[in-house]
């Protein structure tokens, strides 16, 4: 009698212990669903932009400073997307050459990859010898629907030395800040590029 009752107790025992096994990922699922910044934090160095954004690419081409051909080329492309308000300053010239960089640390993944300057066509903008002398650099004017969408992105206007990614469907991705690393840029792009079945 005794060993029959111990036995069904270890049995018990035994099923609440397997159903607690089971539980705890989806406990822990359900808790980084509730929280994604957590698993942000520990995977991607730039920002994510939570919630989603979309951007319509054709915004893009409303006034192109580089030829309507060369433009083209946004389309299917992941983009690295900087505004300049004013002159493209050390900030900005800074920013470019770390972009460009790191686009050509992509190696085989660079056709898959385009940099797009946006300059405000409000402004007087000087473009410097960082985007005169870099052929690789695509340059449109930052239409205002444009700057309103990066805006509700960030949570506010793109500062000087902001990059922020688009994926091939005009998703707005990452951002980054200014004085951003761009070898951790680049570790972030080719996780998403390889993870991507797009562009």
């Amino acid at each position: 009698m005794g060993s029959s009752v111990k036995s069904s107790y270890r049995g018990r025992t035994v099923i609440i212990i397997v159903a607690l096994i089971s539980a705890i990922p989806f406990g822990i699922a359900w808790h980084y669903a509730r929280h994604p910044e957590l698993i942000e934090k520990t995977s991607n160095y730039g920002t994510l932009i939570l919630p989603s954004q979309r951007l319509d690419r054709s915004l893009l081409m409303t006034s192109p400073v580089s030829t309507t051909k060369d433009l083209e080329q946004i389309n299917g492309r992941w983009l690295l997307l900087q505004v300049v308000q004013g002159d493209c300053n050390t900030i900005c010239a800074e920013t470019l050459h770390k972009t460009h960089q790191g686009w050509l640390m992509l190696n085989k993944e660079i056709p898959r990859v385009k940099r797009l300057l946006l300059l405000n066509p409000s402004e007087k903008t000087q473009t410097s010898d960082a985007v005169n002398k870099d052929d690789a650099l695509l340059i449109s004017a930052l239409s205002p629907a444009v700057l309103n969408g990066l805006t509700s992105a960030l949570g506010e206007k793109p500062q000087p030395g902001t990059v922020i990614l688009m994926d091939p469907d005009g998703n707005l991705v990452l951002w980054y800040a200014q004085g951003f690393d761009p070898y951790r840029m680049v570790k972030d792009l080719k996780h998403l590029l390889n993870a991507s079945q797009i562009g």
